[in-house]
């Protein structure tokens, strides 16, 4: 992961952790307007179809306040934490009228209960409307709260499904399962991590699964990151999962079932049929299911594998790329100010030259036609024995803004990057 350190508005966060958080009312007002929605695929385990999408709030990018964690230990710290609530579905509700798919799968939404209240539209909700589901974190006890608890009755009349996120880590035990009557119950990641290796936490899941399957209770499994767990989890008969094999949080909402294993393979095999060194046809291998939008390319800058999370996200298929220079292909890497970066100073050659990874934002041109803002972040590849470079691996996920558009007059933005393979 990169390492920074940037100032915005009077807030600075480094490497250490150390923060200091704007005062000034327009600051605050600031931080309100540059939230952002990204969006993680829910799927259902036993045929790979889309179930919906999570909304997760992001705070101004490139800010100290980026992460989750931090943005919401903000609202705490200066007293907005309910400003903070509202805004947030504010901005969920806006970010899904935009770009809700015409099929209408479930919104998750994140309803914190000290609030139980949502807008209008949402708890009187016309025929047509995105169907939501509600999560209601087990951090904070339910069984305390009377509001929630009328809450829950009010948005099951409207329609809603109702959602215990996070089982297994606070205050959700069988009483709050019952007395709630959820319709889904997310086990946290605690539970998910390693399944496929401990016979502990498999008996506990298969023990769940057989207590909600009688309440008529579907189980997610949330952070599911390796094939291995995704597999274990299915025998165990889970109903639905989430996780960055699944589909990392994405400001572009991804349509469609997430998992393709026989794509994955038919990309690997693109890869092992231009002889390149095996080195570069291990890394197909390794971002052939990986969430994250990447490709390899070998010393000559020709695309070697380009995977499933990158044609998602611009449209391109292999057929379109493999076996081409990049600087040749459509992508068009360009920067801030327009410039080719292909012809210019490429993050590729860059990175293979210094034998050191390289990180940037730029655009780059989609299959529609437009231009998407991505981060990047390029690894050079050595190849065994002789450690020469062989290639370069880029992965790159959207970014909403360039960073200076955070940055105000006299304050200063310092970015140092580091990326590890």
């Amino acid at each position: 992961m990169p390492s920074r350190k940037l100032t915005i508005a009077g807030c600075e966060r480094n490497n250490s952790g150390a923060s200091s958080w704007p005062a000034d009312s327009e600051g605050n007002m600031e931080i309100l307007q540059r939230l952002w929605v990204a969006w993680q695929p829910i799927v259902d385990l036993a045929d790979g179809t889309l179930v919906g999408h999570e909304a997760l709030i992001r705070g101004p990018i490139g800010s100290a306040l980026a992460l989750p964690a931090d943005l919401f230990a903000w609202g705490e710290r200066t007293g907005r934490a309910r400003q903070l609530e509202e805004a947030c579905r504010q901005h969920v509700f806006a970010a899904s009228q935009e770009c809700w798919p015409s099929d209408k799968p479930r919104l998750f939404l994140n309803v914190d209960g000290q609030w139980p209240v949502l807008s209008d539209e949402w708890e009187h909700p016309v025929p047509d409307a995105i169907p939501l589901a509600i999560e209601v974190s087990e951090h904070r006890s339910a069984l305390d709260n009377p509001a929630l608890l009328a809450a829950l009755v009010r948005w099951r009349q409207a329609g809603h499904l109702i959602v215990i996120d996070d089982y297994g880590t606070g205050y959700a035990a069988a009483a709050t399962v019952l007395a709630v009557q959820p319709d889904i119950l997310k086990l946290d990641r605690q539970l998910i991590a390693f399944i496929d290796e401990d016979v502990r936490k498999q008996s506990l899941v298969r023990a769940l699964r057989t207590w909600t399957h009688d309440l008529g209770i579907r189980l997610v499994a949330e952070g599911i990151e390796t094939e291995e767990e995704l597999a274990a989890l299915t025998d165990l008969g889970c109903d639905y999962g989430q996780g960055f094999l699944l589909g990392r949080p994405n400001a572009l909402m991804v349509e469609g079932s997430p998992v393709d294993s026989q794509r994955r393979r038919a990309r690997v095999a693109a890869a092992e049929s231009l002889g390149v060194d095996p080195t570069l046809v291990l890394y197909a291998q390794s971002i052939a299911g990986s969430p994250i939008a990447s490709y390899v390319v070998d010393r000559r800058r020709r695309m070697v594998a380009w995977n499933e999370a990158a044609a998602s996200l611009l449209g391109y298929e292999p057929v379109e790329l493999v076996n081409q220079r990049c600087f040749q292909s459509p992508l068009d890497h360009r920067n801030q100010e327009g410039q080719r970066l292909c012809t210019a100073v490429c993050p590729l050659v860059h990175s293979m030259a210094m034998k050191r990874a390289h990180a940037a934002v730029t655009s780059i041109q989609r299959a529609d036609g437009q231009r998407q803002l991505v981060q990047v972040w390029v690894t050079p590849l050595f190849g065994a024995p002789e450690g020469r470079v062989v290639g370069a691996l880029e992965q790159f996920e959207p970014v909403a803004h360039w960073p200076s558009a955070f940055n105000r007059p006299g304050n200063e933005i310092r970015l140092e990057a580091r990326v590890g393979v």
